[in-house]
């Protein structure tokens, strides 16, 4: 899978697509490894090997690192992270002014997007192209492998393509961000169940589909009081089912 990271900068716009093997999360068996400090899959070194960039992670690595940060206690994506919107203030001053001031603004921002949520393709999108502007192919190159991992993870954790069978993710706005990414546009997203939703597209993508199915779950976790209802399908006028 090769990402072609918009020069402008919200998020990749193209994914080449490469069929990865499916890869569907089992919940008991990512908590087993991911506590366990004599797996190759414990958390804490595998997050630690993320966030330093002392070695590229291996896809099946990705696989328990991202899942496995649902474990966490700093898995909160329920709680709005304030940094997002310092990036997008100093995106527009690189917009105007590429200088290494405000280039650096802009990382600084977005390091610390990456200490409330990791795995942000789109923030993950903001640091390749910043690290490009400045000339940093070391840390251009870990940031695209990031980002480039992230949204295979998602991508072989289900074919989307029936409720039964979704892909998995941690925040709502990674599915957003792994749709993007494919250089398609969402039309609108509807909550079929408690633990599902289905993303429509303005129009079929490469593959013939309308839209996807993501499993959201893992958000309500922690707070299950706070889960959406299911809606109801079909054509609506101002939210009045059509009958």
């Amino acid at each position: 899978m090769v990402v072609l990271v918009a020069s402008l900068g919200a998020v990749a716009q193209e994914v080449e697509q490469v069929a990865d093997p499916m890869c569907v999360p089992s919940e008991e068996e990512i908590l087993q490894r991911t506590i366990d400090s004599t797996s190759p899959y414990y958390l804490p070194r595998l997050l630690g090997l993320y966030l330093s960039g002392e070695r590229p992670l291996t896809l099946e690595e990705y696989h328990y690192l991202y899942y496995g940060y649902a474990y966490t206690d700093d898995y909160k994506p329920l709680e709005p992270i304030e940094a997002e919107t310092e990036v997008l203030v100093a995106m527009e001053k690189v917009m105007a002014e590429a200088s290494g001031e405000n280039i650096d603004q802009l990382i600084g921002a977005a390091l610390r997007v990456m200490e409330s949520d990791p795995f942000s393709p789109k923030n993950l999108n903001f640091l390749v192209y910043a690290y490009g502007l400045l000339g940093d192919k070391e840390n251009e190159q870990l940031c695209y492998d990031r980002l480039d991992k992230v949204l295979r993870t998602i991508e072989r954790s289900g074919s989307g393509t029936k409720e039964s069978e979704p892909k998995h993710v941690l925040r709502f706005s990674h599915a957003a961000d792994m749709l993007y990414a494919r250089g398609v546009e969402i039309k609108r997203r509807e909550v079929v169940s408690r633990t599902a939703e289905f993303i429509f597209l303005t129009q079929k993508d490469s593959f013939g589909q309308q839209g996807y199915y993501f499993d959201f779950s893992r958000v309500y976790w922690n707070k299950p009081e706070g889960e959406p209802k299911p809606q109801k399908r079909g054509w609506t006028l101002n939210n009045v089912p059509l009958k």
